[in-house]
C-alpha cells in the first residue's frame, strides 16, 4: 500500500471510529453495558485509525528521503 492510501484510510478509519463513539446512547437512556461497548468499539477503531496514520507518516517521509 502507498504511503498516500496508508493516510486516506487511516483518515477514513478514525473518522469511523469517532462516529461510532460519538453515536453511543446517553447514558441513562439505554442498558449501561451497550453504551459502554459502542464507546469500546468506537474508540478500538479510531486507535487502528491513528496507527494507520502513524505508519503512512512514516512511510511517507521514508519515501521522500530516498
Amino acid at each position: 500500500m502507498t504511503p498516500r492510501r496508508l493516510l486516506a484510510a487511516g483518515a477514513s478509519i478514525t473518522v469511523t471510529g469517532i462516529g461510532i463513539a460519538a453515536t453511543a446512547p446517553v447514558l441513562g437512556t439505554v442498558p449501561a453495558e451497550r453504551v459502554y461497548a459502542q464507546q469500546t468499539v468506537g474508540g478500538i477503531v479510531l486507535l487502528a485509525g491513528w496507527a494507520l496514520l502513524a505508519w503512512g507518516i512514516h512511510r511517507f517521509g521514508r519515501e521522500r528521503g530516498d
